[in-house]
């Protein structure tokens, strides 16, 4: 029996590769949108802690001056709480983007795979064929001499 070689192993083998490159990409993306929560934790937290200081210290009268500054600073945290979610939403975006082109490229890897393993089908049919051919022409050859 000869061997087998699928004649679009290239394009499978590059199909492959690119799926696993889409796979990193898409770990990277999922890290980022985390370290990006995490980012937005940290500022949220800092928000409220700057906010009780706030109420702390506005309730034991402090100067208008000294409140003035600390509203600054709350106002500053709020900013920065909105360009979190931004950050946020848009690292999201890119995660899903990412997600739907690893998709895409499972698919495609998929569909070689498939074309692949019914080349290998038509290969051992031919193949068995050819035994058959080899058996039946052994037979008649036999069947030849004895007459």
């Amino acid at each position: 029996m000869a061997g087998y070689k699928f004649r679009l192993q290239r394009i499978l083998d590059l199909k492959e590769s690119m799926e696993e490159e889409k796979k990193n990409e898409l770990r990277l993306a999922l890290k980022r949108l985390e370290d990006e929560k995490n980012k937005l934790a940290e500022i949220q937290h800092r928000h409220a802690d700057m906010q009780a200081d706030f109420n702390g210290q506005a309730a034991a009268g402090l100067p208008v001056s000294q409140l003035k500054l600390l509203l600054t600073y709350i106002e500053y945290f709020k900013k920065r709480l909105r360009e979190q979610h931004l950050k946020i939403k848009m690292a999201e975006d890119y995660a899903d983007s990412c997600r739907q082109v690893l998709i895409k490229a499972t698919q495609e890897k998929k569909m070689m795979e498939k074309l692949k393993e019914i080349d290998y089908k038509k290969h051992l049919y031919n193949e068995q064929k050819k035994d058959d051919k080899l058996v039946d022409d052994l037979i008649s050859f036999k069947e030849g001499n004895k007459a």
